[in-house]
This record gives C-alpha cells, sequence and structure tokens, in this order.
C-alpha cells in the first residue's frame, strides 16, 4: 500500500463503522444501455485496476498489504419499480435508492473494494457504482469510467479494445519510497510544522464539533451563466484560474460567517501532476491547509492571486500525509481537529458518450463528512455546480441551504464588481438585514430641543428659577444650600479665572477634589470656558494619575489645599485652588457662555486598558447633551425631584448625577461620608433630605436589598425613582426588593431603573423598569435603548443574530480613546447609511422585547461597577521580580459576591507572599483592581495552542482549603462572612481585614451582613478602628452583651 491506503486502512480497522468511507457516484445514460457489454467493460476495467481488483489483507506482524483477486467482480442490476416519466424526479429516486446502499460496508478481506448496480429506469438506465475510498478518489474513479467508457464504445461499435493504459502501481510506491529516502518527506514535514505555528484555528460554518460521519446533509446548486462568463472573464484578463477565484470567494464567505480575518481550510489535492501516479486508478488524494490572511485593500483581484502563491508556495509540500500532520501537531482525539470546512474542486469530468449514448454524472458521496465539505465539479460541458455536504450533528438542511445560497450571492456580486474591497463587499451583504433587525428606544419626539447644550440648559433653568435649590449638603457647620443663581455666578467666577490663567476652549482641564459644591462649580466652569473636563481621583496611586496626565496632556489642575501637597509630583504646569476661582476679592468680569460645537470633547473619562494603561474614553457637547436629555425623560426627572450625588465623580456615573438633575432644574443633594456608616443611617439621611430619586451602583443596592430582607433598614417615603446599574441584577434580589416595596409603600409605586451603559456610549445606552417585571426568569433584561439610541445584536460576521454580541449606535458614542485608534469604534452601513458603531464586548439576546446581559465576550470584568480589564493587572504582575507568568480572573460566588483572583507562576522553589504582591500592586492600581485570592504554579496550564488555559485555571480555582482552627465561635462565625465577601480562605484569628483586600464596598458588606448575623449595631468605623479578626471578634462579644434597646442596627 501507499501511504494514502495506509491511513485509510488504519481509520477503517479503527472505526465500527466498516461503510464509513465508501464513496459513490452513477453515471445517467440519455436512453438504453447494452447490458451485456457494459458488464463485459465493467469487469474489463475492473481487472486491469490493481488498487480494484484486489482484496486487502494483514501480514503476520499485521503489516496490511493488497494481494491479486480471483473473484468475479461484482455487478448485478436492478429495476426501478416506480416508472417514472419525468428524468428528473427518476434521478431522485436513483439517489435515494443509492442512499441505502452506500452505507453498506464492502468485504476487504473477502471480497473486492467496489460493487457495480445497473438500473433500469423507465425510459433511462443507470450505472451505479460504490468504491471504497482505500481503493480510489475522485481522480482514479474518473480513470475508470473512462476506461469503461473506452471497452464499451468499442464493443458496440464492433471493434477490438485497446490495450490497458494504466500505469502499474509498483512504480507510486517507488515515488513514495524514494520520497522518504530523499528526505523529501522531512522536508515537507519540517515545511509544514513551521509555517502552521502561524496559522489560526481551523475555520468552519459552525462552532459544533462533531464525530467524522458517512451520513450527511446535502444541498446542491449551479453556477449561473451569467456569472460564469465574469468569473472567466475575469481569469482571463489576470491569469488566473477559475479555482483560485472561487477559492478566493469561499474564504470571504467564511470569514464573512465566522467574523475572522485569517481563514484556514482543508484543501484536497489530487497529488497527480508530475507523477506516476497520472496513469493509475489508486488512492492518491490528500488534504493540505489553505490559508487566506485578508488585508483591508484586498478585492477580488488580489485575493485570488494571493491563493494562486499560496498553491504555488505549498505545492512541493503537498504530498505530506494530513494523517501525520494531524498527529504531528496533537490533533488528534476528542474535539482536536485539524480542519474546519473542506474544499474540493474537481476539475475533471467523466465521459460524456457510452458509445451512442449520452450520459450525465451524479455525484452521490466523496467519502465520510466530519464539518463541512464544499465541492465544485467542473462539467465538460455545461456550468459547474457546487455541492455543500454537511455533519447532520453541526448543521441542518435550513443552515445548508441557507449557507450555500449565500455563497452563491457572494459569487454574483464580488465577480460583478471584483474591484471591490473584501471589507466593503461584506459589509454591503448585511446592511439591509441590520437596519431590519435595529432595536429602538422611545420615540425622540418626547425630548426637549437639541438646539442648546448643557451649560445653556443650566443657565436657562437660573434665568427661570435663580432662588431655586440647585445644589444642597451637609457639612460641619450646617445644611449648605446653593441656588441656580449663585451656581452659575459662582461657575461664571471660576471660568473667567481659568481664562485669566490661559485656559482656552479645547484644553484639557483636570479636577481633583472631594465631594463638595466647590466640585461641581469646578466642573460647570471648565465647560463654561469651552475646555474639557477631565476628572481625577486624588487618592489614587501616583503612577496611575501620572498614566492620565499624560495622556490627555494635562496643562492646569484644580484642586484643594487638601491634596495640594499630595498632587505636587504631577508636575503640571498651573496647579489651582478651588477656593482661589471665586470670592468677593476676585476681579471679575461676566463671562459668558463659549461657544462650543456638537462634536467638540466635553469631558474625558479614563477606564482600564488591556495594555497596562488606563484609556481615556472622550464624550462630545453633542453625545453629553443627549444623554442628559434622553435620561431625563427615561427616569422622568422634574424640576420638583431631588437627587442623591453617590458615585465618586472620576466614574461617568457622576455625570448622569449632575447633568441630568441640573438641566432639569432639580435639586443635586451631595451625599457624605456619614450616610455610609450604616444602611438605617443612609436611609435616615435619605429622608431627612427629601431625596426623591437614587442613582446607585447595583452592588450598593443589593447590599440594601440584604437589609431589608433582614428587617434592619426600611424603604424613605420620599422616594420615587431608584436607578441601578453596574452589575447584573439577580431575580432572588428583585423578589426581596418588590415585597419590600409592596410592604412599605402600598398606595405608591417607586420605579427601578436597571440600567446598562458603557463609558463609551455616555454613560447610559438602555433602561428597563423592573418594578412589574417578574423575577421568575434565570436573567433580568437591560431594556430597551434610550431614545435616539439604537441597538443591534450581531454574531461575529457583523450579521443580526438571536445571540451575540451587543453594538450601540447613535449620538451618544464616544469620539474615540485619546491618542488611539480600536477596532471597537467602527462604521456600519445600516441599510444605505453609513453609521457610527461601538462594540461593548457584551454577549446578549432579545427576549420578550427586551434585552438580556448574558455575560462578556471578552474577560473583562466589573467589581462595583468599576471596568477591569485583567490585563491591565497582568501587565503589573508581570513586572514583579521572580513572576514569569500572570493570568488574572473574575470569580462571581452564588451569594453575588464577585472578585479578582490571580494566578501567578514563579520558578521552583521560590516562594512570593501574596500580601507583599498586593502592596506592591497598591502603588500602581486603585484598590478594585487588585486580586483578594492568589494560587502560585511554576508554570500555568496551557491549550493545545500554547495560550494560557483560563478554563482549567479556573476548574482548578478552589476557595475552601484547610479549615483553620479559631479561637471562638464569634471569630467562626465572622470568619465566615470575611471569606463571603472577601473572596479568601482559611483565615486564621491575626486576619486583617484589609490586608486580605477590603475595600470601602467590602467594608459596608461586612458590617450589613454582620448585623443580620449578630443582630447589634455595626459601623464601619468599627472595622477601621478593629482590623484585626480577634480584635473584632473581642468587640463584638462585649457589643452582644449590651442591652438590645441601645444597639443601633447599622450597615455600611
Amino acid at each position: 500500500m501507499n501511504t494514502a491506503q495506509q491511513g485509510l486502512w488504519l481509520g477503517h480497522t479503527l472505526n465500527e463503522n466498516k461503510a464509513l468511507f465508501n464513496t459513490a457516484e452513477c453515471i445517467a445514460f440519455e436512453g438504453r444501455v447494452d447490458n451485456e457489454q457494459l458488464v463485459f467493460a465493467i469487469e474489463q476495467a475492473v481487472k486491469e485496476s490493481e488498487c480494484l481488483y484486489c482484496h486487502f489483507v494483514e501480514g503476520e506482524d499485521q503489516t496490511p498489504y493488497m494481494q491479486p483477486a480471483q473473484c468475479e467482480v461484482p455487478i448485478t442490476t436492478h429495476v426501478l419499480t416506480s416508472k417514472i416519466i419525468d428524468v428528473d424526479v427518476e434521478r431522485e429516486a436513483v439517489k435515494a435508492w443509492a442512499q441505502h446502499d452506500i452505507v453498506q460496508p464492502l468485504d476487504l478481506f473477502r471480497g473486492l473494494p467496489c460493487r457495480f448496480t445497473i438500473l433500469h429506469g423507465a425510459t433511462n438506465d443507470y450505472l451505479y457504482n460504490c468504491v471504497h475510498h482505500i481503493a480510489l478518489d475522485g481522480f482514479g474513479t474518473t480513470l475508470m469510467f473512462q476506461r469503461v467508457a473506452e471497452i464499451y464504445t468499442a464493443r458496440v461499435a464492433g471493434k477490438a479494445v485497446s490495450p490497458n493504459p494504466f500505469g502499474a502501481f509498483d512504480a507510486v510506491l517507488e515515488e513514495d519510497a524514494k520520497r522518504v529516502s530523499s528526505g523529501a518527506y522531512a522536508k515537507a514535514k519540517q515545511f509544514w510544522l513551521e509555517t502552521l505555528e502561524a496559522y489560526p484555528q481551523p475555520s468552519s460554518y459552525s462552532d459544533k464539533v462533531a464525530p467524522i460521519t458517512a451520513d450527511f446533509h446535502r444541498t446542491s446548486s449551479g453556477i449561473s451563466a451569467t456569472v460564469w462568463k465574469q468569473l472567466t472573464a475575469i481569469c482571463e484578463a489576470n491569469k488566473l484560474t477559475w479555482a483560485d477565484v472561487f477559492l478566493a470567494v469561499l474564504c470571504a464567505h467564511l470569514k464573512q460567517q465566522t467574523g475572522d480575518n485569517a481563514i484556514m481550510l482543508g484543501m484536497m489535492v489530487m497529488n497527480r501532476l508530475g507523477s506516476k501516479s497520472l496513469t493509475v486508478p489508486s488512492m492518491q488524494m490528500n488534504i493540505v491547509p489553505l490559508v487566506m490572511t485578508f488585508d483591508p485593500q484586498d478585492d477580488l483581484i488580489s485575493s485570488a492571486k494571493k491563493i494562486a502563491q499560496h498553491k504555488k508556495t505549498m505545492r512541493r509540500f503537498q504530498h505530506y500525509r494530513y494523517e501525520d500532520l494531524r498527529r504531528d501537531l496533537h490533533r488528534i482525539g476528542g474535539e482536536q481537529r485539524l480542519f474546519g470546512a473542506l474544499v474540493n474542486i474537481m476539475p475533471f469530468d467523466h465521459p460524456l458518450h457510452y458509445g451512442n449514448l449520452a450520459a450525465q454524472t451524479l455525484n452521490l458521496s466523496a467519502g465520510p463528512v466530519e464539518d463541512i465539505t464544499v465541492e465544485l465539479h467542473s462539467k465538460t460541458e455545461g456550468l459547474p455546480s457546487i455541492d455543500f455536504d454537511a455533519n447532520p450533528s453541526a448543521y441542518s438542511v435550513e443552515q445548508l441551504s441557507s449557507l450555500q445560497n449565500g455563497l452563491l450571492t457572494l459569487i454574483a456580486q464580488w465577480v460583478a464588481e471584483p474591484t471591490l474591497t473584501v471589507d466593503n463587499l461584506l459589509d454591503r451583504q448585511h446592511a439591509d438585514a441590520r437596519l431590519a433587525a435595529l432595536i429602538t428606544g422611545a420615540d425622540m419626539a418626547k425630548l426637549p430641543s437639541m438646539d442648546s447644550q448643557v451649560i445653556e440648559r443650566i443657565n436657562d433653568q437660573a434665568l427661570l428659577y435663580p432662588n431655586n435649590v440647585a445644589i444642597e449638603q451637609q457639612t460641619p457647620t450646617g445644611l449648605q444650600q446653593t441656588t441656580y443663581q449663585q451656581l452659575i455666578s459662582l461657575s461664571q467666577q471660576a471660568a473667567w479665572a481659568l481664562k485669566q490663567q490661559g485656559v482656552q476652549r479645547g484644553d484639557r482641564v483636570a479636577v481633583a477634589m472631594s465631594r463638595s459644591v466647590q466640585q461641581v462649580i469646578a466642573q460647570l466652569a471648565v465647560m463654561h470656558c469651552g475646555a474639557v473636563y477631565v476628572p481625577l481621583d486624588p487618592e489614587q496611586p501616583m503612577e496611575r494619575q501620572q498614566s492620565i496626565v499624560k495622556q490627555a496632556n494635562i496643562q492646569t489642575l484644580i484642586t484643594e489645599a487638601e491634596y495640594q501637597h499630595a498632587l505636587t509630583p504631577l508636575a503640571i504646569p498651573t496647579m489651582l485652588l478651588a477656593g482661589h476661582l471665586r470670592g468677593e476679592g476676585l476681579h471679575y468680569e461676566s463671562v459668558h457662555y463659549e461657544p462650543v460645537l456638537a462634536d467638540d470633547v466635553a469631558y474625558v473619562m479614563f477606564t482600564s486598558g488591556s495594555t497596562g494603561e488606563p484609556k481615556g474614553v472622550e464624550i462630545s457637547h453633542g453625545a453629553l447633551n443627549h444623554f442628559a436629555a434622553a435620561g431625563a425623560s427615561t427616569y422622568g426627572i422634574t424640576s420638583e425631584d431631588r437627587v442623591l450625588q453617590f458615585a465618586p465623580f472620576n466614574f461617568d456615573a457622576s455625570i448622569e448625577e449632575v447633568f441630568v438633575t441640573l438641566t432639569q432644574g432639580a435639586t443635586l443633594v451631595l451625599r457624605t461620608d456619614a450616610m455610609l456608616e450604616s444602611m438605617p443611617a443612609f436611609v435616615d439621611a435619605i429622608e431627612q433630605a427629601d431625596v426623591t430619586v437614587l442613582d446607585l451602583p447595583t452592588a450598593f443596592w443589593n447590599e440594601w436589598v440584604v437589609s431589608l430582607h433582614a428587617g434592619v433598614a426600611s424603604i424613605p417615603t420620599t422616594l420615587q425613582h431608584v436607578i441601578i446599574g453596574g452589575e447584573a441584577v439577580y431575580p432572588e434580589q428583585l423578589a426581596q426588593w418588590q415585597t419590600a416595596v409592596a410592604q412599605t409603600t402600598p398606595a405608591r409605586t417607586i420605579s427601578l431603573f436597571n440600567t446598562y451603559g458603557p463609558t463609551e456610549s455616555t454613560v447610559v445606552a438602555t433602561s428597563c423598569d423592573l418594578q412589574a417585571q417578574s423575577s421568575y426568569t434565570t436573567a433580568l433584561p437591560i431594556g430597551l435603548p434610550l431614545p435616539g439610541v439604537n441597538a443591534l445584536i450581531l454574531d461575529h460576521a457583523n450579521q443580526p443574530a438571536n445571540i451575540g454580541e451587543l453594538v450601540l449606535l447613535g449620538p451618544t458614542l464616544a469620539q474615540g480613546y485619546i491618542g488611539l485608534t480600536h477596532p471597537a469604534f467602527t462604521t456600519m452601513l445600516i441599510g444605505e447609511t453609513p453609521c457610527r458603531a461601538y462594540r461593548t464586548g457584551d454577549r446578549v439576546t432579545f427576549l420578550d422585547g427586551q434585552i438580556v446581559y448574558l455575560g462578556r465576550i471578552d474577560n473583562e470584568f466589573k467589581i462595583s461597577g468599576y471596568r477591569i480589564q485583567p490585563g491591565e493587572v497582568e501587565s503589573h504582575l508581570l513586572a514583579l521580580n521572580m513572576v514569569t507568568e500572570a493570568s488574572v480572573q473574575g470569580v462571581v460566588y452564588p451569594n453575588g459576591i464577585r472578585r479578582l483572583i490571580a494566578f501567578i507562576a514563579v520558578p521552583e522553589n521560590i516562594e512570593l507572599d501574596a500580601k507583599h504582591i498586593k502592596q506592591q500592586l497598591s502603588e500602581h492600581l486603585p484598590p478594585a483592581m487588585i486580586p483578594t485570592d492568589y494560587r502560585f504554579f511554576n508554570t500555568l496550564p496551557k491549550t493545545t495552542s500554547n495560550k494560557v488555559d483560563r478554563k482549567a485555571l479556573l476548574a482548578s480555582y478552589d476557595n475552601v482549603s484547610t479549615e483553620v482552627a479559631l479561637a471562638t465561635e464569634t471569630e467562626q462565625r465572622v470568619s465566615t462572612i470575611w471569606q463571603q465577601i472577601l473572596g479568601v480562605s482559611g483565615l486564621h484569628s491575626q486576619a486583617n481585614f484589609f490586608e486580605l483586600g477590603g475595600q470601602s464596598l467590602q467594608t459596608i458588606q461586612i458590617v450589613n451582613r454582620l448585623a443580620a448575623e449578630f443582630g447589634v449595631t455595626v459601623k464601619v468605623s468599627d472595622v477601621f478602628d478593629h482590623p484585626v479578626l480577634s480584635e473584632f471578634c473581642q468587640y463584638l462579644d462585649e457589643m452582644q452583651v449590651q442591652s438590645e434597646d441601645e444597639v443601633e442596627m447599622v450597615w455600611s
């Protein structure tokens, strides 16, 4: 046997289905055959073919070989029972009959690897042939049928039959042996191993991996005469083959369906040109990788030329067997595979005449199918045909038909406009479908005029209601209220002072202050100047602040005395104290609003970046203006409302709180630190301040729900709307909230807006009022887009999908990132209109008229509304001494707690201390980005493509380690809560809450759960005063001794 046959022999012996490698074709005659002469022709042709007229046996050492046969050629006749006159219908009946025969095994040991049946129809006859792939490939079958036709034609004409034209199979075996002995086979192996290192994963139309099968779905169609004429004209004009053009279109079709720019499919090759096997009916066919990497400027001609060049390069190495290559690359077993989609281009055809009878080939089966095989059949006369054969476990008939129609459409469009780039071609394909699938929100007509920007609209409120309170805050000296007239006056004074310092329209001005009226005044003053507002967290690590200042090219910083010294290392040329931008001593001239264009940048918000540096998102005045109007309309905010300002000012939720409130003439109530001492304290403060609207992180709302369910907190009587966002809402918490609302405020409804939106879409993109939503569901919706905002759910190829990536469009999209061109921002054709779009990276579906969030496509993670790119954390870990590999992943516990886990590789016999790592990371990263738990390895597990196996790491992660004996029952109970919240394990009595990674939100969660567990007063300050587990528990025991009447339940 040759090497091709040996591979098939191994497959045949290992597989229980002995019909797996059967192939079949049928010759359809236009009339009646001479039965006797056809039988004679078949018998002689088979006996002349060494690989057909043989048995396959194994030697004593189980080495397989072929042995000449001494038996009759199996030829039977069959009369089709239905006398069908219609030729097409009769041919379908022949195919149906053949399907029953193909699945019958051929006995390779005692019989021949082939069988024939002559079928008699109503007026036409058919010659059916089933042959095992070990004997013949497609070209070998053609040689055999050519010989049958030659013998039959001579016999019916009474002429002598020409001598056997077939070459000796020994010559083929000699060529095989020579390739090995000369080193050519080893060179081919080396070529493929080196080449495939950089090759992409196998391309497939399906994400399902199924076992190879002889049973397959098939759809067939032909290329139209018009398309074929255009295609051949392109070939002639550019010295291309039609196969190269077809392969270019097929690769583009795979790119369209998968979204991958680099395509790898398996291409079947004859392996006969320049070989003795050109005249030997045998199995020589091989499958080799065909790779196409599209560049943005590639059109049909350049793509086809790339294909031609690739084929030319690999031609010298295409005899290296794919079975060997699969083994070399460890692509055997389980879901491992070397190829997904296969293409089989057959530029040869069987004889058109048998004597005086015209004949046509019916292609029945080219062999088993693992994924999908696209077969292009050339015809000596007529147009090429295309068969799609697909594994039923991976494709439905409907899907297969859709794929084939899509390919034919793509061929027609590209040959009609061959200069069209591949990206433009594919984008056109889906433009109309995207228009039809567009998800829209409320009517734009409900929004106010967009002629004026947010600063002008706040100014308008000051003119209409000058004495209405704009901002309110409790201070150590009492309640501080600032009217709209005062707010505008003070912000104009500050704007004048900024201009005196040289601040001009478009300059980026940083503001690093604590939560105060002055912070809001500074924010508005920057925009009054037409400058760009850049919030800084003055308590973030200096390195991160320096990165932001450098990226944003900050020349002016507004801060306060408390932070002046700490911020000096930023070396910003102009550092201004907010208090110096206002007051009676300031020479002041009236400053009018500096006119800006809608596309001018209003503010920059920095988020986590995968490269290790934060990314600055630029939001325009037009986007901010639209969002403020759309948000107010969605939430129903009016001038009568009092809105709590809760978020840190370097979070974009603060943009919503400030501008949605002030543009409506409502009152902004600034949160104080005292509000977070406990949940009852928070609720009391809201009640006393008459707050009607709360805008909260979902994580904080979750803790409120815990308190409500435990009976240690209530719902303020003034509350009308709650806006939450940043993390998923769980049905259990919604049910508890709905129950609490129904019991507390039965006479009125409190809206619960579940909002979703990346910073890149100006705070919020979609919203859903969950108050009336059923909690009996596995995933709660994030709703519909805000007025004027649109959304699409697209697959990898930008086609509308039931489940896919959420893509946002509309006027609230960011301008982009400072200094970066990012593929998340793109232009997409919607119908005939090019539209800017943002790929969120979030996986969603559309269910019951609402968008439902399903998770991330990448590994971005959110904690307390803080977007974290694990790559940024990993880059800082890798910068640490002795860390050789790092993988950071987010974990969500059953109770909804979210934590970052670091998997770190260090050299053998090296031990690193998690506490020391946290300390080093804290110099570069904010607390939310520092992992709470660390697992150490010598090397991290890898996938077959040598990438870190993130799934294996998570599977190996076991949060329950050996329990440490604790001194008291209180320590055991408190330890359990600390472990749940912090995502750590194995605590000891001297464990320190903050050294374990405790942050502000975790402190709040801890005392909230402790209050519910022990029924005593616990405050945030108590944790700060007693951070060590044993000390805290001793303090807690002392508290429990007090009278229950003296205990104030607290959440924090």
